[in-house]
């Protein structure tokens, strides 16, 4: 059974060797390069960050983290007072891809996302989607696309 919680301080090690797995796997050949090389201590402070401004959910197989989710709260950059909540990390290990850990994982974040919103404490929410994710259609969920990321040059 996967069971979803939040991260606390004590699973930074856990989740910045999950980060590290997920920067190998993005598209972004400078980040796959640079991986190894985390700052541990400007990475934990990014963690305390999230932990204050957003949400870090894992997703958990017995004690074994299967996956994680990351999203932070941010002001619109020029309307301030409106309030977005933006998805970081989605991820889940290879080995519990076939689990329902994934989808466990959003459909806590879109839980939490409405009473954030019912709440007012932000105004919407968002995820984006790499080009290689497993995942295809959001939009059965209830999410609506809304833009396209374009990346000039070599990645």
């Amino acid at each position: 059974m996967i069971n979803i919680t939040l991260a606390t301080q004590k699973d930074d090690d856990a989740i910045i060797d999950i980060l590290k797995k997920f920067a190998q796997e993005q598209p972004f050949s400078k980040l796959k390069l640079e991986a190894e090389r985390y700052n541990d201590h400007h990475v934990r402070k990014v963690l305390d960050g999230i932990r204050g401004q957003g949400i870090i959910l894992l997703a958990l197989k017995d004690s074994e983290i299967a996956g994680i989710f990351m999203a932070v709260k941010t002001p619109d950059i020029w309307v301030p007072n409106v309030r977005v909540m933006t998805e970081l990390v989605w991820w889940v290990n290879p080995e519990h891809r076939r689990s329902s850990a994934g989808l466990r994982l959003l459909k806590e974040y879109t839980k939490i996302g409405e009473q954030l919103v019912k709440k007012g404490e932000i105004s919407t929410f968002t995820m984006t989607l790499l080009e290689n994710s497993p995942v295809t259609n959001l939009e059965k969920r209830g999410w609506n696309p809304v833009e396209t990321n374009y990346v000039f040059g070599a990645i």
